[in-house]
């Protein structure tokens, strides 16, 4: 399996779950990447020789460290929803922005009933 990520500014190619580890171990021991994860050290050698499969929730969290390493702190809402917006300007994701705005219309009438209703509910007490 071939993957490229992007970790700070250059490109890191990942052919293997052992290649996954150590990006994801960025320049740590092993023993201290093995604490972070909640593994052995040796677990942390055999996953990056190879010689054994991590379980998915390994896998997982070093892909998220590998995704988000070289950014320092996650965006904010603000940031994410700039990010969306540029996204759905495509002028392709027609449909996609029609969902959506049907989707945040059926959560926003969901919301207003449910405060009407926990209103209607303490008035009554």
């Amino acid at each position: 399996m071939h993957h490229v990520h992007i970790k700070g500014k250059q490109m890191v190619s990942i052919n293997s779950v052992g290649e996954l580890v150590r990006t994801a171990r960025n320049g740590r021991s092993q023993k201290e990447f093995s604490v972070l994860l909640g593994v052995k050290q040796s677990s942390v050698s055999r996953y990056e020789s190879g010689k054994a499969s991590p379980p998915i929730n390994v896998i997982e969290h070093c892909m998220r460290l590998v995704h988000t390493a070289g950014s320092d702190e996650s965006p904010t809402a603000e940031q994410l929803a700039d990010r969306v917006r540029v996204a759905l300007a495509d002028p392709d994701l027609g449909l996609v922005r029609s969902a959506l705005s049907r989707l945040v219309d059926a959560f926003a009438s969901e919301h207003a009933l449910i405060r009407t209703a926990g209103a209607l509910h303490q008035s009554i007490r």
